[in-house]
């Protein structure tokens, strides 16, 4: 986050984020000090915030010396970073440019009621802050310029992260155009955008489709452009239904578009719909983009066999590491929060890991990791320590129960198999055939055959079950070392 906004702007974010996690109210000085800035500034800052802020929102109060921040309960504190960020000066420039205004300085400050003068010194700190992201502020007239894939990405992640308040970005395509692409996407793919990765996903290609009509097209190198038949040949891609983009440029995506639109994906979360589908998209790696499979094997080796099953955090390194094949630089990756309160333990170090990326960073096939190793080790170590967390939860027998009478006795039959064990050592699944992720579920109990795709175990129990039947439940269980 303190690369997509301004030095004042991740100012007034600090201390917003410090005031809304304050378990009691905080004095001035507590603050000036965690933020680094004067009085004056501070008192600034939340006269600023409280003047333009909807107290239905949020508002700052002071009581006895103290200040205390209220939220309306139905907003977390990335809703409030969104309000923050659509209201800056930033957001409201990039809106302009973004589109195509082709404003000048004077025409701008006038729109906006703000004098020439004052809209420089913006302007100054604004074009610092673009600098950092390799990219350029013209004045004349007002564009932002630079790698067009750099472009891209930085509009992409400044809406991105100013949604939801700042609303859809686009008056001419609707999301549930661009929706129903991403739909033929997952279908083709194998995989499954959750509700807010969805949005995430429509808003960069929005943001493509935009730049691609305004004639602002995209300048790959020879390299980038040879991963294009990669990717095509291995995915089948040229049978991906772009139809729904193609109506909105009304021609259809060039093959290079194509293959930037695909590559974005990588820049949100989604989820593999089936095992195979991960071993696959796995092999992709390691049969066109060797050197990323091999430091992503080495990265798991940290993990040293604490977890049973590594493909899919292994697939989850590789993606992430995709993100890099366009995006050279920190500052446009920008998926790691700075205020997020987290709670995680620090089973594998931060320290770890970038002893592990310093084996690399000097390699010409791994150029991406001396700019970015903070980034990549922040993010690798909420990854892992976030999936040792799981691997309790996942250790335990996950079992669909079904029976042919009903819900009633799938109940009866619940209630049966929890007088023997807990939740310690098994949980209950509801979905047999999920449609967001791959079956939850590691054993079926029935009380008739069922047949199933899926190479998942059944049991076929009787009703009330017998001594047999548990005796069948605990060799599994005991099986798994829980």
């Amino acid at each position: 986050m303190k690369n997509i906004i301004t030095a004042s702007g991740y100012r007034k974010l600090k201390w917003l984020n410090i005031l809304f996690f304050a378990e009691k109210p905080l004095s001035k000085k507590e603050l000036t000090v965690a933020v680094e800035c004067s009085l004056n500034t501070l008192n600034a800052d939340i006269k600023l915030f409280n003047s333009t802020c909807p107290v239905e929102l949020a508002h700052i109060y002071e009581e006895d010396r103290r200040l205390f921040l209220t939220a309306a309960p139905d907003i977390n504190f990335d809703f409030l970073q969104a309000y923050m960020i659509t209201n800056s000066d930033l957001f409201v420039l990039s809106v302009s440019i973004f589109n195509d205004d082709k404003l000048t300085i004077p025409e701008w400050a006038e729109k906006n009621f703000i004098s020439p003068a004052s809209f420089y010194l913006k302007l100054k700190e604004i074009d610092t802050f673009l600098a950092r992201s390799r990219l350029i502020l013209n004045n004349k007239p007002l564009q932002i310029e630079g790698n067009e894939i750099n472009v891209r990405f930085y509009f992409s992640h400044l809406f991105i992260k100013s949604h939801p308040y700042s609303g859809w970005i686009s008056d001419e395509i609707s999301f549930e155009q661009i929706n129903r692409f991403i739909q033929k996407f997952e279908a083709k793919m194998g995989v499954y955008f959750s509700l807010s990765s969805r949005m995430e996903y429509a808003i960069a290609i929005c943001v493509c489709l935009t730049r691609i009509k305004q004639g602002y097209l995209a300048d790959l190198t020879p390299e980038e452009q040879r991963t294009i038949d990669d990717i095509y040949m291995y995915y089948d891609s040229k049978t991906l239904d772009f139809s729904d983009l193609d109506q909105f440029l009304g021609e259809p995506v060039s093959l290079m578009e194509r293959y930037i639109i695909l590559n974005i994906s990588f820049l949100c979360s989604f989820t593999d719909i089936s095992l195979e589908r991960i071993k696959f998209r796995i092999d992709y790696h390691k049969k066109f983009r060797n050197q990323r499979f091999i430091l992503a094997e080495d990265i798991v080796t940290l993990l040293d066999g604490r977890l049973k099953e590594t493909d899919t955090i292994k697939l989850a390194i590789l993606d992430y590491l995709t993100r890099f094949t366009f995006v050279k630089k920190t500052n446009l990756i920008l998926d790691v929060d700075h205020f997020s309160k987290k709670f995680i333990p620090d089973i594998i170090t931060i320290e770890a890991i970038l002893e592990k990326l310093q084996k690399y960073e000097r390699h010409p096939d791994y150029t991406f990791i001396r700019d970015n190793k903070k980034v990549i080790s922040a993010h690798l170590h909420d990854l892992f320590n976030v999936s040792l967390m799981n691997e309790l939860f996942t250790q335990r027998l996950h079992v669909k129960v079904i029976s042919k009478s009903g819900f009633l006795w799938e109940e009866y039959l619940k209630g049966q198999i929890r007088q023997h064990y807990s939740e310690e050592y098994l949980i209950f699944c509801e979905e047999l055939d999920p449609k967001e992720h791959a079956p939850q579920y590691d054993l079926i109990i029935s009380d008739a055959p069922v047949e199933l795709s899926s190479q998942t175990k059944v049991l076929v129990w009787h009703v009330p079950p017998t001594k047999r039947d548990f005796n069948q439940l605990e060799q599994i269980i005991g099986a798994r070392n829980v």
